[in-house]
């Protein structure tokens, strides 16, 4: 059997392209590439070796750069790289022209570094009865530049684009979309990846992340540091026409002229640009120049808002109302007069970041960056979220906090889901020493409780529980820190002592004053325990009691 032949035959299953129709919120996976060694185009799949950009024309097994993988595949390729190849093509020889569908998946390991001579990648336009879907996964792209639109990635008429889990940084495209740019009649999906400090620096130009006048989808993802100067519309996206659905994403310190954040069509003139329909659920918009605009007047650029925070931003959050902006309810902002639907709230900018949530845009975990929830906080349990089973991080939602009163269905506004009330770890500690080892009925004892948080954090909501023994009245408790409570003088019961919170490695006393109820020869016992909102890893030491003597005859009797 020829060696090739050989190669084919250990195919058991051909891998194919996993592709998708239109613009959906729902992942594409894509298949991953065979774990053997094939020769290359066997099965279609062609692996990169090299790091050199153009290469010697030739994909083979001794030397596959990216660019001759993309020359030589056919359509439902599948293009990745060897598992030791991981670095930075330095690209020399121009953008990559992707005529076909195919998929390339870089695993998280692959940079293209254009050095602000090219774009990435431009994916030319295909007839619209041809499928023209493509997958870019786990790449990062840096550095792109064109005096066109699409400083990284350029989509064309009829192309269907899903980039996911990779990382579109710091390109300009000067007559718009910085990072990347849709055509009418073209498709992109963003999924779990981010687009930061792109720039659309041209006049009049817009969408520093991304201008669309197709269809765009993004998913999971944060759009950040992204700009369009000069009079510029929509520093995030700028949606001029076509569609865009927004959902379980962050957009965080972008500026613009117009639309900080999001820009739905132009911010004025005659005639009145076209604009498209915008869907914003379960998204932070915060820290932009401003935060969603609409252009034009009246209806004419329907954007609907669900479960979003747009509160936190620099000019102003929701620029006029009579742009068409329909709330679909539980949304929290600063936009006056703008969400007045079921479960809406609006707050005051000073609440942004004192009620809401943090200012500081951060790995939060997952795959992209976040502004967390503050616990307990306006936005916790205040939102609806219906279908969804994640945040944007890919955390558990919606998540209840039983201390708060759901609005509709516990889950949190924007893209971050609290995962319940933060829960602290500390080993408290409760010990006790009395005065006197035995007594007669009469005597005064007097018990000192000490409390310890032996750390490692600081405990909160610590409380004393201290059970009286039914053979003593209570006489007084006195402590430093905190309050108590404590029966009547001369009956017996439970004294409680609530310290508030107890710092790492603190020490507190509370001294227990009783009377000697009983007599005759008997034991007296007297337990106290301790509780806080803590993870407690060892709760044998929360508990302590002690037991004194009782001996016959009387305080103040003659002795015999």
């Amino acid at each position: 059997m020829a060696r090739d032949q050989l190669r084919r035959a250990l195919l058991v299953i051909p891998l194919g392209l996993a592709t998708f129709a239109g613009c959906k919120d729902t992942e594409v996976i894509a298949p991953k590439l065979a774990s053997v060694s094939l020769a290359q185009g066997v099965g279609g799949v062609w692996t990169v070796n090299s790091l050199i950009d153009p290469g010697d024309g030739t994909c083979d097994d001794a030397n596959c750069t990216l660019r001759e993988a993309i020359a030589a595949a056919d359509d439902g390729a599948q293009i990745g790289f060897t598992p030791a190849l991981q670095g930075v093509i330095e690209l020399s020889n121009g953008e990559f022209v992707v005529l076909r569908k195919v998929s390339i998946d870089g695993g998280g390991r692959i940079t293209v570094n254009a050095h602000g001579s090219s774009r990435h990648f431009n994916f030319s336009i295909r007839p619209p009865e041809v499928d023209a879907s493509v997958i870019l996964d786990g790449l990062t792209l840096v550095n792109g530049f064109t005096p066109l639109r699409g400083g990284s990635i350029s989509v064309e008429a009829n192309r269907v684009v899903q980039i996911r889990n990779s990382v579109i940084r710091n390109n300009m495209g000067l007559s718009g979309g910085g990072g990347i740019w849709i055509d009418a009649d073209a498709s992109v999906n963003v999924v779990n990846s981010t687009i930061e400090d792109n720039s659309a620096s041209g006049s009049g130009t817009g969408g520093g992340g991304v201008l669309s006048d197709g269809n765009l989808s993004i998913l999971n993802s944060t759009l950040s540091g992204n700009s369009a100067p000069n009079t510029g519309n929509g520093g995030a996206v700028y949606v001029q026409s076509g569609t865009a659905q927004i959902k379980s994403s962050t957009i965080s310190g972008n500026s613009a002229t117009f639309g900080g954040g999001i820009l739905n069509g132009n911010s004025g003139g005659t005639p009145t640009p076209p604009g498209g329909t915008v869907n914003i659920t379960s998204s932070t918009i915060t820290r932009n120049s401003s935060g969603i605009v609409q252009g034009g007047s009246g209806g004419a650029h329907p954007m609907i808002v669900l479960n979003t925070i747009v509160a936190g931003n620099f000019i102003q959050d929701c620029g006029s109302p009579s742009g068409g902006l329909t709330s679909l309810g539980y949304n929290i902002t600063t936009c006056v007069n703008f969400f007045n639907a079921v479960g809406d709230r609006d707050i005051v900018a000073a609440q942004a970041f004192t009620e809401v949530l943090e200012q500081e845009l951060k790995d939060n975990g997952g795959p992209t960056m976040t502004h967390a929830l503050l616990a307990r906080g306006l936005a916790v349990d205040a939102g609806y979220c219906p279908g969804e089973s994640a945040d944007q991080r890919g955390f558990a939602r919606p998540v209840d906090d039983p201390t708060l009163t759901n609005v509709k269905d516990g889950c949190d506004n924007g893209a971050y889901e609290a995962q319940g009330p933060v829960v602290a770890i500390a080993d408290l500690m409760v010990s006790q020493t009395v005065d006197k080892n035995s007594v007669k009925q009469g005597d005064k004892l007097t018990y000192t409780v000490r409390v310890q948080n032996l750390g490692p954090q600081t405990a909160p909501n610590v409380v004393l529980n201290n059970v009286l023994s039914s053979g003593v009245t209570f006489v007084e408790v006195r402590v430093n820190k905190g309050t108590t409570t404590a029966p009547p003088m001369g009956e017996t019961g439970t004294v409680t002592w609530n310290l508030g919170d107890l710092v790492n490695q603190a020490n507190e006393v509370a001294e227990i004053k009783v009377t000697v109820l009983v007599k005759g020869k008997t034991t007296i016992t007297n337990t106290a325990t301790v509780t806080g909102n803590v993870s407690d890893p060892n709760p044998a030491n929360n508990s302590a009691s002690i037991t004194v003597s009782v001996v016959a005859g009387k305080t103040g009797s003659p002795r015999g």
